[in-house]
């Protein structure tokens, strides 16, 4: 029996792949049908691959376009003459043939993904209630499953930027005996946000980050909202512009 790719097999995968190879990952498609945090991830980095593509591939003006752009103006002229429009020959400014073509189409496909990925994402949390419940919902599933670990972390970062669209930044763990095990991406609700496995003497905890424009609130910065909930405390705060909800 053939054994099932993980996340971060699929992560892999997807970052060293050819979006020029039509040949289907029959693991890959197997891993997506069965998460849809991987499935989305994919969708959106084939959108921007492409995107990519499209905008820097070079494509000459077919054969015979510049013959039927010019015949067509003809066409509009004498058509104009015989509405009796005054169009005095010389007037017409010429048509110098679309070399790049391929610009258009590819830099106008990387400008609509370029807006839907810069744009905001619609809020999805009303309250600090809902964002501790959710934090402890994703916790207890306890699927802990590590793509990075501390030895990777900065490389991991740099990842989660690129992924997420900003600047993920860890608080400060001093004095506060907790022990960094590794993280993946995961989502929070309806949001896109980094994940980070904690220890705290011998407890596993979950960190979650994610963007203050998933918020439909406001939140002060660096005050704290504590909650108990299903046998979990969380504890939750804005900082550096990034939302953080943590739970043991």
């Amino acid at each position: 029996m053939t054994q099932k790719m993980n996340c971060k097999e699929f992560h892999h995968w997807l970052g060293s792949r050819d979006i020029n190879d039509h040949q289907n990952n029959p693991e890959a498609l197997s891993h997506m049908a069965e998460c849809k945090d991987c499935q989305r991830l994919y969708t959106l980095d084939t959108r921007l691959e492409q995107g990519v593509a499209r905008a820097f591939t070079r494509q000459e003006m077919p054969q015979g376009l510049k013959d039927q752009i010019d015949q067509g103006l003809d066409n509009e002229t004498h058509q104009s003459l015989f509405n009796s429009f005054s169009l005095k020959p010389g007037n017409r400014k010429s048509i110098s043939p679309l070399k790049y073509s391929g610009w258009i189409a590819g830099l106008t496909t990387l400008a609509l993904i370029l807006f839907l990925v810069l744009t905001p994402p619609e809020p999805s949390f009303k309250n600090l209630e809902q964002i501790s419940e959710q934090a402890v919902m994703n916790h207890l599933k306890e699927n802990r499953q590590i793509n990075f670990t501390p030895a990777t972390l900065d490389h991991a970062l740099e990842i989660l930027k690129k992924k997420l669209g900003f600047n993920v930044l860890l608080p400060d763990f001093i004095g506060q005996d907790l022990i960094l095990l590794g993280g993946r991406l995961c989502s929070l609700g309806k949001c896109r946000a980094a994940y980070f496995i904690l220890e705290k003497q011998g407890e596993k905890g979950s960190l979650f980050i994610m963007n203050c424009d998933h918020l439909d609130f406001k939140m002060v910065d660096n005050r704290h909202f504590s909650t108990h909930i299903k046998g979990c405390t969380t504890d939750v705060w804005k900082n550096n512009g990034q939302v953080y909800a943590m739970v043991f």
